[in-house]
């Protein structure tokens, strides 16, 4: 019993009252006493028990594989799109329909290993391209075009609106191997291919950009899709609408970072702790939920692949660990070169200017925006200025520093939204 509460029932002078008091406040505002504080002990584990943003649960690593290469054994990366493990098989009688309506078929893609400048020229070209069809009977004349593969981005855009919807701040993903990939589409056929034959290979004739050309490429990064059900039933919330769905993340491993799947309906908010994730909803119902779970980069382990691994993370110090807790506004070009050098990325190119000029030509530029699915709508586009950012490249052979350019410019972009935000290398 409280101190202040036995003194108070001391005081009563009629020792009956006295005992008969006591024996109440014992049996029940004593119990009513402790049940409050455990109550409030719970909301304050509850409270203490959400983890703090960690910006390194959150790094994406990426690169790219030959499909044959692919090792299924593999715990650190996963094929962004999970068709691309399986291997090209062509429906002759859908080609031959389609054909016959005039209508396009994208058939397969190609990696081009080459500057973002000759991948940015050989799209733009709009060229009608040779080939052949292969049967098991003759080989048709065919023609092809390209178009830049928009498949991986849209997968980008779809993790960028989990990211929001689960609170966690959003980085720019490091991936310049999906950008540099194209859809081959066949455009038509010389002669009609018959309905009894069967497509054996196709070929196409990219003329000088052949040389370039890798085919049944697998773009990889460190997350992996899941599909998991709460612990138990759903517990209801307190507002007696929703009920929480507790779900355990302890045998994924939980020094990987989680998002909630934007496709997920009904979700009220979204909380995570050390062990679980939390989703508030109406369904009352145990039912399964799409998670990202971005695998943690393990640097014991020693990670080989062909093609370098590329990522987004931050060199971690104490200076970048407050200025992702609370960002601040940057007005030097000191502070704006601390925040660029603090990228791993920055190790390939060096930050040697920036400068403030009148929107230049299109033809001109040498960066693109990663972020292009992230829309302005609030701001006024008439009104921007360029705020071109001039780098040095460590390797001027590097195929990829265009891409690593437009990575680091397209992070400054997010710092300065009142401005278009362009790279050059010099």
């Amino acid at each position: 019993m409280d101190s202040k509460l036995y003194e108070k029932l001391n005081e009563i002078k009629d020792l009956e009252d006295r005992a008969l008091l006591k024996k109440i406040m014992n049996s029940v505002f004593n119990s009513l006493e402790q049940y409050t504080e455990d109550r409030f002990n719970d909301l304050e584990q509850r409270v203490f028990s959400e983890i703090q943003y960690a910006k390194a649960k959150y790094n994406i690593y990426s690169t790219i594989v030959k499909r044959e290469k692919i090792d299924l054994t593999d715990d650190f990366l996963y094929p962004i799109l999970s068709e691309d493990i399986e291997e090209q098989v062509y429906d002759t009688k859908e080609i031959i329909e389609l054909i016959e309506n005039k209508e396009s078929k994208n058939m397969f893609k190609i990696f081009l290993k080459c500057d973002y400048s000759i991948f940015k020229e050989f799209i733009n070209s709009n060229l009608k391209i040779k080939g052949i069809i292969e049967t098991d009977k003759k080989v048709h004349e065919a023609y092809f075009k390209v178009f830049k593969n928009k498949e991986y981005t849209g997968k980008v855009s779809k993790l960028y609106k989990s990211f929001i919807n689960s609170n966690i701040r959003w980085t720019t993903i490091n991936n310049p191997y999906i950008h540099k990939i194209a859809d081959v589409v066949l455009a038509g056929c010389k002669d009609k291919i018959g309905n009894d034959e069967n497509i054996i290979k196709i070929e196409v004739d990219f003329g000088e950009y052949s040389k370039y050309i890798e085919y049944d490429m697998v773009p990889l990064w460190n997350i992996k899709e899941l599909k998991l059900k709460c612990s138990g039933f759903p517990a209801p919330c307190i507002d007696k609408i929703n009920y929480e769905h507790n779900i355990s993340i302890l045998k994924e491993g939980e020094k990987n970072g989680y998002l909630v799947d934007s496709e997920n309906v009904d979700i009220n908010y979204i909380m995570l702790t050390n062990e679980s994730v939390v989703i508030s909803s109406k369904i009352d119902e145990a039912v399964p939920w799409k998670l990202w779970s971005i695998i943690n980069y393990n640097k014991c382990k020693i990670y080989q692949y062909e093609y370098e691994l590329m990522t987004n993370e931050v060199n971690v110090n104490f200076s970048n660990k407050l200025s992702f807790e609370k960002p601040y506004t940057i007005k030097t070009k000191t502070e704006l070169a601390r925040v660029i050098n603090s990228y791993k990325a920055s190790e390939y190119l060096k930050f040697n200017n920036v400068n403030l000029e009148e929107i230049c030509k299109e033809e001109v530029k040498e960066s693109y925006e990663v972020n292009d699915f992230i829309i302005d709508e609030i701001r006024d586009e008439n009104v921007k200025r360029v705020l071109i950012l001039y780098f040095e490249p460590r390797d001027k052979d590097n195929y990829l520093n265009k891409d690593l350019l437009s990575f680091l410019v397209s992070e400054v972009q997010l710092i300065y939204p009142e401005y278009k935000c362009e790279g050059r290398l010099i």
